[in-house]
């Protein structure tokens, strides 16, 4: 009989999707410091969302520290987002055609999704790594 050891399961893309999710919410909500982007309520980052003005259904986009922002719970949930405040706020902080360009973005296909959540995984743990 033989003895060895067991290979290491492979995580499921929806799993790595959960994980690029959790560490990009962490990185965001620590580096916004904990204030809303859209009505500037500051809370600990651990009450705050992570807010996108782009849908997070869109992989272009997902990831994008543009479209990424601290949001209070009342804004991002019971106000969706506050997307008339998020858009200008947007257009003060990266210029008026940030709204284009995210919205071109958001398109963008992706070839290799495993590959895709991974880079970000370690991207962010990175990023947050660097805020401590």
């Amino acid at each position: 009989m033989k003895i060895g050891r067991k290979k290491k399961k492979e995580k499921t893309i929806s799993q790595l999707k959960k994980e690029a999710d959790k560490h990009c919410s962490i990185y965001v909500r620590r580096r916004d410091k904990g204030v809303c982007f859209t009505c500037g309520t500051r809370q600990e980052w651990q009450y705050m969302q992570n807010g996108h003005y782009e849908s997070r259904s869109h992989l272009g986009t997902r990831y994008d520290d543009r479209n990424c922002n601290c949001q209070c719970v009342a804004c991002n949930v019971f106000k969706r987002g506050n997307l008339q405040i998020y858009a200008l706020r947007l257009q003060e902080k990266h210029g008026a055609e940030i709204l284009k360009e995210l919205n071109n973005l958001r398109r963008a296909e992706i070839k290799n999704p495993r590959k895709f959540y991974e880079n970000h995984i370690n991207f962010y743990k990175n990023k947050i790594s660097e805020l401590n």
